[in-house]
């Protein structure tokens, strides 16, 4: 495969996982509240496989680790285990908090700006969210009554029907919007939510640092 073509191909593995995370992040929420759980498992079983794809050195590991990810999750919600349920989402975050650092140091090493970079910049960001949601399905299952959600959001804890709520409450703490519709109430679920906060900022603030410092150099050169 000749170089040109390795990057098309790396650059459709990038869209084709921006799709999916579009999807899953602003579609699926639309759909009856019935059809979340099945959607969501489809959705998030597809983003492991695509995100493992669009890092080229740790490949194998990654998607050896996506199998294992998909297994446990469709497994553990076929027998109803929420307890394992909910340590395989953690073992998501480490997954995903993997490949967004990878995606960052491929920002900063890359030598100018262009439609690869800009795509790993939004999927990063993307994940980044999809993570602190997988962290927030955590703390709400051992603790329902951590983050006060509005009264027509109801049923809440270790249950992938509430992801869109918990997706749209991380969203806004990370771009500090803050409706006050959804309040954190727990000493944790605060601590979570400023961490949440502070990474959402940091890391526009860094990535379009980043980016802008790149297209002037190449803009010189």
């Amino acid at each position: 495969m000749t170089k040109n073509h390795a990057f098309i191909s790396f650059l459709a593995r990038n869209f084709t996982l921006l799709i999916l995370l579009i999807l899953l992040v602003f579609v699926v929420p639309v759909f009856p509240n019935s059809w979340h759980n099945w959607l969501y498992n489809v959705l998030f079983t597809l983003v492991y496989f695509s995100a493992a794809l669009t890092i080229e050195k740790y490949r194998k590991l990654l998607f050896s680790t996506a199998m294992v990810i998909v297994v446990m999750l469709w497994l553990f919600t076929w027998l109803n285990l929420q307890t394992l349920n909910a340590l395989s989402k953690l073992l998501a975050v480490v997954y995903f908090c993997f490949i967004v650092v990878n995606f960052i140091i491929m920002i900063a090493h890359s030598k100018q700006v262009d439609a690869m970079v800009i795509l790993k910049s939004i999927n990063g960001y993307l994940l980044l969210s999809v993570m602190f949601a997988l962290i927030i399905i955590v703390v709400m299952f051992y603790n329902p009554d951590a983050i006060s959600f509005p009264d027509y959001a109801v049923g809440h804890g270790e249950n992938m029907n509430n992801f869109g709520d918990y997706m749209y409450y991380v969203i806004i703490t990370m771009a500090t919007v803050g409706y006050g519709d959804v309040v954190p109430v727990h000493p944790a679920a605060r601590s979570l939510s400023t961490l949440i906060a502070i990474t959402g900022q940091l890391y526009v603030a860094i990535l379009i640092a980043m980016l802008v410092g790149k297209f002037l150099s190449h803009q010189k050169k």
